[in-house]
């Protein structure tokens, strides 16, 4: 009988990042099971401990026993215990890391939550007459739609308390408790599922090679490319029905929490009583619960963001990624994850499908399907009878030329006034990303760039130098434009709200409604900007990246561009495809009613590639000039990236740690390229100065152990205790 455990403790430290072994006492014994939560002795304290394997006899002589049983049933299955392993060698964290990431702190903790109370629609729902209280009819139609919702979930969807209080004295709701571990469990009936739609010739086809993959019960890895609006959530939604069928669950991720909202709708819709949803905007009570249907089996089909992909699902049969290129599926704290290489674990594992859906995929992903990867299913129409929008190419430096030198060109200007006047809607979208200056020739277009790494370089005002962040390249400051000699050097940059407070000067009395970090900070904001451009009581919508990809709006039939350089010219090798995919992404908005729709685009690259191929909506022709370059230079997905960082508040003593560090990855000069120590692009942030180095080569991960190694030596250097390391695999973003 095993009589003793394998424990790792809950304590985030080099030292205990490696398992302990303890006894168990005799009242225990045949109770403790792998994944099961305990608390053991440390030292002089006692900790939290989770139970990796049983043994029969310890690898140690000296063992304590184990203190007490926290769960009585395993917290971590026997999925999530090796899965916890490869995280932490694969993106070289703490295995207590990689188990934090997968389980809520909420659900470690073991701390009980209260009841959420929820409302649901009754049996009589239809009998009493609302025609008078639009309102009312709004929140009932959506408790009958999406089945029970909480208190909370209420108001962020904008139904508030005293709306609840009616409804429920006219009998056409009720409320009832949802407590976690008690299954559905939940009041009132959920309405019927809505019916699948009628399926596009394109769509038929890629819904039976889907189908097919299902049924097969193996390992498969599906690229679906399909333009915007081709109809890509309907073969998923499909595709799950079919999953579930057949008694398997399904996960789709979507990548921001913006997204979430509708998509809530179309799969509570579709699924009404099976579909769990998890994202960080949950309270605790909320999250422990969803968590808990998760587990039990109660629902079989999640939706969330990032994270998500470690929801407990027993048997997963399809996992879908929507918007498989985009960078938020990287986490950017340990473990430093990409949740699409998650996702492919996790399929194998469960001999699963996954599906990687995109009109831009990454170049990565869809290089995989010419080395025999991925399957490539495509859809080149759209699933409704609208076309994709025309795009036109405003050249802002003409516009400049021409004595115009306001933040909208005059197309674009002219545009917003027809559409306007029309009472339609207009997005405008600031194509921002990062946070870096860079310096532009108004003239002529000229970005300063190194000549070794293909990257601009970075204005660093500090010291009046141009610097690049990949290998420490430095120039001056130009004066003049060393391509034609212009004069007109000037700082890039545009803000959101600067195009909000010139929309409004330009057209008073217009509504417009601004989507950023900014106004959406506050909780349920996402819901509440989507309801009401959805429901058209505000004519133009003004975002950056969250409005790019995934929103319906069929009122939409102007998107403005407003600048289209911003991501095209940041310190990155990925800044083309970057500028590639939002711009297609954005255009994808307009156009999706009946009324049509145009595109916009002011930009002081006309001919660059990415911006020419977004234009012409050519995924090809992008790829293939984009693939030429990272050929050329050894970039993914030729070669893997490995940075480490290394951050203190004393300058000197992390440059001194940096050329340590660089002592120790030398041999692994051998494998590839080793770059730096340069200053990292955010040099100094929140009082951090912040220095790396980057490792490019072929199959990196084969040196793992090695690494590793050398990460441990030199965290217990006494010398640079005072500076951090931080080790990111294949990173999406170098700041």
């Amino acid at each position: 009988m095993d009589r003793y455990a394998e424990v790792i403790i809950d304590l985030i430290s080099d030292a205990v990042d490696r398992p302990f072994h303890y006894r168990i006492p005799p009242e225990l014994i045949g109770r403790i099971k792998p994944g099961a939560v305990v608390r053991v002795p440390f030292g002089h304290r006692s900790y939290h401990g989770y139970v990796l394997r049983l043994l029969k006899e310890p690898g140690v002589e000296t063992v304590r026993d184990l203190s007490a049983l926290v769960t009585a049933e395993p917290l971590l299955s026997k999925e999530q215990l090796a899965l916890a392993s490869w995280l932490a060698h694969r993106y070289h964290c703490r295995r207590i890391e990689a188990i934090h990431a997968m389980v809520p702190a909420v659900c470690r903790q073991g701390r009980k939550v209260g009841a959420v109370e929820v409302f649901a629609a009754t049996a009589a729902a239809g009998e009493a007459d609302l025609s008078r209280a639009p309102v009312q009819r709004r929140a009932l139609d959506l408790l009958r739609a999406r089945g029970p919702l909480s208190r909370p979930e209420l108001s962020r969807l904008g139904v508030k308390a005293a709306i609840l209080r009616e409804l429920e004295r006219k009998g056409l709701i009720q409320a009832g408790t949802l407590q976690a571990g008690t299954g559905a469990g939940s009041p009132g009936e959920s309405a019927p599922a809505e019916p699948p739609l009628p399926l596009t010739e394109e769509q038929r086809r890629c819904f039976a090679e889907l189908c097919t993959a299902l049924a097969e019960e193996k390992p498969r890895k599906l690229l679906l490319h399909g333009i915007t609006a081709s109809g890509k959530t309907e073969i998923y939604l499909q595709g799950i029905a079919r999953c579930l069928e057949r008694g398997r669950d399904a996960l789709v991720l979507v990548p921001e929490i913006a997204l979430t909202p509708q998509m809530i709708e179309i799969f509570q819709k579709r699924f009404p009583g099976q579909t769990a949803v998890l994202h960080s905007r949950l309270t605790p009570a909320e999250k422990k619960i969803q968590w808990e249907l998760i587990r039990t089996g109660a629902a079989r089909v999640v939706l969330g963001a990032r994270s998500a992909v470690f929801a407990p699902l027993a048997k997963p049969g399809l996992i879908v990624l929507d918007e498989e290129h985009e960078t938020t599926y990287k986490q950017e704290e340990a473990p430093r994850y990409h949740a699409r290489e998650v996702a492919w674990w996790r399929a194998r594992y469960h001999r699963a499908v996954l599906i990687l859906g995109s009109a831009t995929p990454s170049l990565e992903s869809y290089y995989e399907t010419t080395r025999k990867g991925a399957a490539l299913l495509t859809m080149s129409t759209r699933a409704t009878q609208s076309q994709l929008p025309p795009v036109r190419v405003v050249d802002m430096r003409r516009e400049l030329k021409e004595g115009h030198r306001h933040i909208f060109s005059r197309p674009l200007l002219a545009a917003l006034q027809q559409v306007l006047a029309r009472n339609e809607q207009a997005l405008l979208f600031l194509n921002r990303r990062g946070f870096a200056s860079f310096v532009l020739c108004r003239e002529c277009g000229f970005v300063l760039r190194c000549p070794s790494c293909a990257v601009s370089l970075t204005l660093h005002t500090s010291r009046e130098r141009m610097v690049c962040h990949y290998c420490s390249h430095e120039e001056k400051v130009p004066l003049s434009c060393p391509e034609c000699g212009g004069t007109q050097i000037r700082h890039f940059g545009a803000g959101t709200q600067r195009v909000e407070n010139e929309v409004k000067r330009l057209f008073p009395g217009v509504t417009a409604i601004r989507m950023d970090r900014d106004t959406t900070a506050r909780r349920g904001a996402h819901q509440q900007l989507y309801r009401l451009f959805r429901e058209r009581k505000a004519q133009v919508l003004i975002g950056t990246q969250m409005i790019a990809k995934g929103f319906n709006f069929p009122g939409v039939t102007l998107v403005g561009v407003i600048t289209a350089d911003t991501a095209l010219n940041l310190p990155d090798f990925r800044a083309a495809e970057r500028t590639f995919q939002l711009l297609t992404q954005v255009s994808g908005r307009a156009g999706r009613g009946a009324s049509g729709g145009e595109v916009i685009v002011q930009t002081y690259h006309p001919d660059h590639y990415s911006i020419t191929a977004a234009a012409q909506h050519d995924y090809t022709a992008f790829y293939e000039a984009e693939l030429e370059n990272r050929r050329r230079l050894g970039y993914p997905p030729f070669s893997d990236l490995l940075r480490f960082l290394l951050y203190g508040a004393a300058e000197a003593a992390v440059w001194e740690a940096a050329a340590y560090l660089h002592t120790l990855l030398q041999p692994l000069g051998a494998a590839g390229e080793l770059l730096g120590p340069a200053q990292a692009p955010l040099f100094r942030l929140k009082n951090y100065y912040r220095v790396h180095t980057i490792l490019k080569g072929e199959r990196l991960a084969a040196h793992g152990r090695f690494i590793r190694e050398a990460m441990h030596t030199f965290r217990a250097h006494k010398s640079f205790r005072a500076v951090r390391l931080a080790v990111d695999y294949n990173p999406q973003l170098v700041l």
